[in-house]
């Protein structure tokens, strides 16, 4: 009886190594931004990327899902149009020429979301490459705490892909993975608001065979200040800390965005924006600018930005058009 114990527990102790053995370092080839998706929100884009205060549709799910209190019953599907020169879009395009970028449904303080985050493929020597597809769905809350006091949270469900080839083997795998975010706004004044948000906090993606990919934790924190209903101005600070280094060796990436907008009539949206981890250097700096048309409770928005891509060896901008349109449903 004592052998058949020892045995089984033998048996269970192997079983147990050979899950570490089987496991294995992701792909040195598997990219270190494949869990960062494209901004739903074109009217933020337009803004330098600044949505943390003034998201105002099911994009709020994207930078702080306390923005999600008090919305009506909308739906926001968004689109990358075009970019552009090919060689860098070709190089940079996190999606790989998909177009859909979002779609989601808010209303009741509630929101679901699906979102593409990946579509990559990355190449290296002697025909090694990795194919990355990643896919969020996100369910959504907010409640007030307070009369000057919202809170928002985000549960997110992480469906994975990667083909891995080597030596001319082949290695399929996929992940299965989640994610909590946490958001806040407090309204100090009524044309001034300050957020704070922080995402993948905690989160896991283990992919199948190999040691988990976990997406980066993000916080931000910013303010928005409206004047008079015709001049929105919105600043924040963006920390991403990626479990792994990007080309430069850099794990802790720090973007700044500012934006204003500009109410004509509340029916046309005039605005313009800077984004950038170094707003002193030209190479680190973005620009962006766009249109809002709004209707009767039909939102079409349109925007353009131009950057530098990270890293990039070419001596152009990378230009993204975007649309998008939230309506009632």
């Amino acid at each position: 009886m004592a052998k058949q114990g020892f045995l089984f527990r033998l048996f269970a102790f192997v079983l147990f190594a050979a899950s570490f053995a089987w496991s294995a370092a992701l792909p040195d080839l598997f990219p270190y931004n494949a869990y960062d998706g494209y901004n739903p929100g074109v009217r933020s884009v337009a803004m330098g990327g600044a949505g943390l205060c003034s998201a105002r549709d099911a994009s709020a799910v994207y930078f702080n899902p306390a923005g999600l209190y008090g919305g009506t019953n909308m739906s926001l599907i968004s689109f990358n149009v075009r970019q552009s020169p090919k060689e860098l879009a070709d190089q940079y395009d996190i999606l790989g020429g998909r177009a859909l970028t979002f779609l989601g449904f808010m209303g009741g303080g509630m929101a679901v979301a699906w979102q593409p985050l990946s579509n990559i493929v990355s190449t290296g020597t002697a025909g090694s490459s990795v194919e990355v597809k990643v896919n969020k769905f996100s369910m959504s809350f907010s409640n007030n705490v307070s009369p000057a006091v919202n809170f928002g949270m985000n549960i997110n469900y992480f469906s994975g892909f990667m083909g891995v080839t080597s030596c001319g083997a082949a290695r399929i795998s996929d992940a299965n993975g989640y994610g909590i975010d946490w958001g806040v706004t407090y309204r100090a004044h009524p044309n001034i608001t300050f957020a704070a948000s922080l995402f993948n906090s905690p989160s896991s993606i283990p992919w199948s065979g190999f040691d988990s990919g976990d997406p980066p934790v993000i916080r931000r924190s910013g303010a928005m200040v409206q004047l008079s209903r015709l001049l929105t101005v919105s600043s924040e600070v963006e920390l991403r800390k990626y479990s792994k280094a990007r080309a430069d060796g850099k794990k802790n990436i720090k973007i700044y965005h500012t934006g204003l907008e500009q109410s004509i009539a509340d029916i046309i949206f005039l605005r313009g924006g800077i984004f950038g981890e170094d707003l002193n250097d030209n190479h680190k700096t973005g620009y962006s600018a766009g249109i809002g048309w709004y209707q009767d409770r039909v939102n079409v928005d349109i925007s353009w930005q131009k950057e530098y891509p990270v890293l990039s060896s070419y001596d152009k901008y990378l230009e993204t058009f975007s649309f998008s349109v939230n309506s009632p449903f």
